[in-house]
């Protein structure tokens, strides 16, 4: 993890080319807006993840909801092939109204089946054959990033946000601060979380 002086520094250090606001814990609420509203943005916060998978404080989060944001974050964003699926996170208390047959999973390591009657209202959270590889996730296993897919419960009815992470293709999961703002600068992630801060380009 990074303390706040070694985010702040560098934040300033890329102040030519971007601009930064200070939400502090409130920030999942203010990501969750963002997300539900079509915005990709990425999310830098807490300590560094190791695994298989990101699991929400290095990733890259967007809408299930919109088909474009598939399309978007492997062209744009990833550089992949347009087909490639990404894995949701959904909250524990979604799984099994959204999903056939599961049991808890923390690590999107396994596919479930979604009930047909909502595979056309969470098309980039599934692949071609209706299953979905998801992240059910507690409060106790991440508190705020959490917080960010309740609120996006609220907002849109759905307690499910796209999550991939946080790198661009070719290169390792952002480490540091400045990863993170390289990689957000080198691409078309619309927003960056980090540390309590959302940073957008000038």
């Amino acid at each position: 993890s990074f303390n706040k002086t070694k985010v702040i520094n560098a934040l300033e250090k890329y102040k030519e080319s971007i601009t930064f606001e200070k939400f502090g814990v409130d920030w999942p609420v203010y990501a969750a807006k963002s997300i539900c509203n079509d915005k990709i943005i990425a999310v830098f916060n807490g300590r560094m993840e190791f695994g298989p998978r990101a699991l929400g404080n290095r990733s890259i989060l967007a809408n299930p909801q919109s088909a474009k944001v598939r399309d978007k974050i492997n062209s744009s964003i990833k550089r992949r092939p347009y087909y490639q699926p990404f894995c949701p996170t959904v909250l524990e208390s979604e799984r099994e109204r959204l999903f056939e047959n599961t049991y808890q999973h923390k690590h999107m390591a396994t596919a479930f089946l979604m009930k047909e009657k909502y595979r056309d209202q969470l098309p980039s959270a599934i692949h071609v054959d209706g299953t979905a590889r998801p992240q059910f996730i507690e409060e106790r296993d991440n508190k705020e990033y959490f917080q960010l897919v309740r609120q996006v419960k609220e907002i849109n009815g759905f307690g499910v946000v796209i999550n991939t992470s946080f790198n661009l293709h070719g290169r390792p999961v952002v480490h540091s601060p400045s990863d993170a703002l390289d990689d957000f600068l080198d691409c078309n992630i619309d927003e960056l979380f980090i540390e309590g801060y959302k940073v957008i380009r000038k």
